[in-house]
């Protein structure tokens, strides 16, 4: 698959308020046969996609709604617009690159919980994981989530606590992200 044939995916990590640049390596229809076949997203929550399959980068990214509430405090990039960066001390974002543009045939994807996460190709359409349920049914006095998602939690929840328990051994706390874990 040459470069302009490569699909782009923009992804929005909710949890981590990061941007990403990923590129599955897939062709359209093996990404959604991946996407729709994922049981959670548990398993990034705390992470974001770094373990998604292909190349997955950070940027920094001003959606248009953060343009507009933020106005002259915007870094001023134009639409479509990012810098690849890298996180170092307290959530600080280095830029890697100058500014480059997004394709207009870019598809767009959001990551957060199994209520609200999906993957959209450019035509707009939503695309669900296999574990995906309504926000009403997620937050309903009745849910009880299934044995491999309660497991995914689990053992996410517990990489975070390892990770900030080794951290804090070395003398780094530069992770500050408040330990979560959503219902």
């Amino acid at each position: 698959m040459s470069l302009a044939e490569e699909i782009v995916v923009l992804l929005e990590e909710e949890y981590g308020y990061r941007h990403w640049v990923w590129i599955p390596e897939m062709s359209a229809e093996e990404l959604k046969e991946w996407w729709e076949a994922m049981p959670t997203v548990a398993s990034y929550f705390y992470d974001g996609p770094t373990a998604f399959p292909g190349k997955i980068h950070q940027v920094y990214y001003e959606p248009s709604w953060h343009k507009d509430l933020h106005g002259a405090d915007s870094v001023g990039l134009q639409e479509d617009e990012f810098f690849f960066v890298k996180e170092e001390g307290c959530r600080e974002l280095v830029p890697l690159s100058g500014s480059m543009t997004l394709p207009k045939d870019r598809w767009t994807a959001h990551l957060h919980m199994d209520c609200d996460t999906y993957l959209s190709p450019p035509d707009g359409e939503v695309i669900r994981h296999a574990g995906y349920i309504t926000e009403d049914e997620y937050y309903s006095e009745d849910y009880q989530a299934s044995q491999e998602t309660e497991d995914a939690w689990g053992e996410a929840l517990m990489g975070q606590l390892q990770k900030i328990i080794k951290e804090e051994g070395n003398g780094d706390s530069s992770d500050d992200r408040v330990v979560e874990e959503p219902n």
